[in-house]
């Protein structure tokens, strides 16, 4: 499963949408790396991408230009990710119809992604004598296990999302971003899989929720504050009297600058995190591995159209 922040599904605020992105064709690509404070819990994450963007206006406007405050369009993308875990690609359909306040976008995405030989079998719920799901779902479990297998798991998903923007007069907004999403994972492993986007154990035939709060305050032309909350849940399976796989939920929380250079070309986002899986028994770290770093660049290619983006 494929899931997660501004370089894919769950992407909470998306400032390409405020800075970089134009009326017409958009490429992009990107990188995004965390680590924890304190080794030990959180698997640290490193994913690139290439992303290409064509929004249509429904509006009678020339393309080329940027987008304004309440903008309306039709939104076709595509996408190619890389990580040291998985690689895989993103096919999707958006749509803003009404120029209101708030707003509200509705998309699909199909994704698909090959594990690189580093799916690996997951405790997915505690029973006596064969284990506990926080034996195996922290950062030393993974490492020492995700390239054991020989194997080229294939994966995907289906994502339905919408979300809901409400713009403020000088130079705010604050968002909320729903996401019901189904996964498919072709694996030996009983079903028990684990997926790298979410950092956390999933099931071959999985739901996945995702509900989302952002907050985004522009301070000058160049800097912004950006705020993220998070909360990630997978489904739950019984067979009869037995409980195959436990839903499992955590949240984040992050907070940081966001620097927009070159009239949006070149875009920055340094945030602090913090994150807690709501279910205590899951969780066998202590609080100083609950807190993260995440750096993410964007930069834009310019085309013939676009307006003073050269």
């Amino acid at each position: 499963m494929l899931l997660a922040f501004a370089l894919s599904m769950g992407d909470g605020f998306d400032q390409s949408a405020q800075f970089g992105l134009r009326y017409g064709p958009n490429l992009s690509w990107g990188i995004m790396g965390n680590t924890p404070f304190v080794w030990g819990q959180w698997l640290p994450q490193l994913a690139a991408d290439v992303h290409y963007t064509w929004l249509e206006p429904i509006e009678p406007l020339n393309y080329g230009e940027k987008m304004g405050k309440n903008p309306t369009f039709l939104k076709m993308e595509a996408a190619l990710e890389i990580s040291p875990f998985y690689a895989g690609y993103q096919v999707g359909l958006g749509l803003r119809p009404f120029k209101t306040n708030p707003q509200v976008e509705v998309s699909a995405t199909y994704e698909s992604f090959f594990y690189l030989m580093s799916n690996l079998e997951m405790v997915t719920s505690d029973v006596l004598g064969e284990g506990r799901i926080a034996e195996t779902w922290n950062a030393d479990y993974i490492v020492d296990h995700a390239y054991d297998g020989d194997e080229f798991d294939y994966a995907q998903l289906f994502d339905i999302a919408v979300k809901i923007e409400y713009f403020f007069p000088k130079s705010a907004l604050l968002g909320v971003n729903m996401h019901y999403i189904l996964t498919d994972i072709s694996t030996d492993f009983s079903g028990k899989s684990y997926d790298y986007k979410l950092n956390m154990p999933v099931f071959s035939r999985d739901f996945i929720l995702d509900f989302e709060f952002f907050g985004h305050l522009l301070l000058n032309d160049f800097v912004s504050m950006l705020v993220e909350t998070s909360v990630f849940s997978t489904g739950f399976l019984r067979d009869g009297d037995v409980v195959e796989k436990e839903s499992l939920k955590y949240m984040m929380v992050k907070l940081g600058p966001h620097i927009s250079l070159n009239n949006g070309k070149h875009e920055f986002t340094l945030e602090l995190g913090f994150w807690k899986r709501l279910k205590d028994q899951f969780y066998d770290g202590n609080l100083s591995q609950q807190f993260i770093v995440q750096l993410q660049y964007q930069g834009y290619f310019s085309f013939p159209i676009h307006k003073d983006a050269r």
